[in-house]
């Protein structure tokens, strides 16, 4: 019985149709009502419309939309002396606010080299993806890891302009084996590949809006900064391992 038959079929006596009002012996209680079963009703989830707010991240907007159960997932390596590279960051950020005449120059959240466009996965393709991933980069090594020169980017949709420590040859050139493997991978699940000829780089510092060409005017005085600091807050370090990162999960790869 349904919780609404529950409902329409209580009364005390039979004869309710005789009158609309129902008369209760002086002292009579009411039994309670059975519990309805509603295991059977359908319950329809509310979806919440999710808007973004740039104010919120420091003016950063979306590159594309947030969907309900799509998982923004790329591919990356970790730079392991963060610490280190403080000093450096903070005199690069010092002579970038000079020029930018004191327009915010933000520090990145973490410093690490991108190895895959961010791609969107349904739910249900991140374990195969992931368990593809560890099976092409079983048996690659473990790279030896750094830069010569900074370089500025700007994203597709011109939203923001990045300063960005350039790799260097030799390690351009493992990166790379890396990143035809994820490619691969990206390829067979019919998702963007990596760029035609990547400039590997880890972005330091960014701000809003495309300045590529104000922050060019700037790069030979921002190489000399690096040029100081290279085998002292700059140093190479070993990475051994490569992360991927789908939604608010975290997968890491060891390299040998």
């Amino acid at each position: 019985m349904s919780a609404l038959s529950y409902i329409c079929g209580y009364g005390y006596g039979s004869n309710s149709d005789d009158s609309d009002c129902e008369i209760v012996p002086r002292g009579y209680k009411r039994p309670k009502l059975p519990t309805p079963d509603l295991s059977k009703v359908t319950v329809i989830p509310v979806c919440e419309e999710h808007l973004d707010d740039p104010k919120q991240h420091d003016g950063r907007t979306r590159t594309f939309p947030h969907v309900r159960g799509n998982w923004a997932t790329f591919v990356y390596i970790k730079y392991s002396d963060e610490e280190g590279l403080f000093e450096l960051v903070n005199n690069l950020q010092s002579a970038v606010v000079k020029i930018l005449d004191k327009e915010p120059c933000q520090r990145c959240e973490d410093f690490h080299i991108s190895l895959s466009k961010t791609a969107v996965l349904k739910y249900h393709f991140i374990s195969p993806f992931t368990t593809s991933l560890q099976e092409a980069l079983t048996g690659l090594k473990r790279i030896n890891l750094s830069f010569d020169s900074v370089k500025v980017y700007c994203n597709d949709e011109n939203t923001r302009t990045f300063i960005a420590l350039k790799v260097d040859y030799s390690s351009n050139k493992s990166l790379q084996e890396i990143t035809s493997k994820v490619d691969e991978i990206l390829d067979e699940c019919s998702l963007p590949t990596f760029y035609e000829d990547p400039s590997f780089h880890m972005s330091i510092l960014w701000v809003n809006g495309n300045k590529k060409r104000e922050l060019e005017d700037i790069v030979e005085n921002l190489n000399d900064i690096v040029a100081q600091e290279i085998g002292k807050s700059l140093q190479n370090v070993i990475v051994n391992r490569v992360h991927c990162r789908s939604g608010n999960k975290l997968f890491q790869f060891s390299l040998q």
